[in-house]
């Protein structure tokens, strides 16, 4: 199986397979689940918050909405 990666200036988001979709996470925590790895970066890309970033707006990381801008893992 095939995941996603992101190295931000704050650290790793991943987009994995979860159970019946996907799960976008940063450390061990869980962002939220989604139907696609697409739906799952556009979400992280337009701003979540994260417990382990002291509730940094994941917006203001930069982080790609287009999934060809992350890097290809396998898991």
């Amino acid at each position: 199986m095939k995941g996603f990666r992101f190295g931000s200036t704050q650290g790793a988001f991943y987009i994995l397979p979860g159970h019946g979709g996907w799960e976008a996470t940063y450390g061990n925590e869980t962002l939220g689940e989604f139907s696609s790895p697409q739906q799952a970066a556009d979400e992280v890309a337009r701003g979540l918050t994260c417990p382990h970033l002291s509730e940094v707006d994941t917006s203001t990381l930069e982080i790609p909405e287009k999934l060809s801008d992350w890097e290809i893992v396998h898991v």
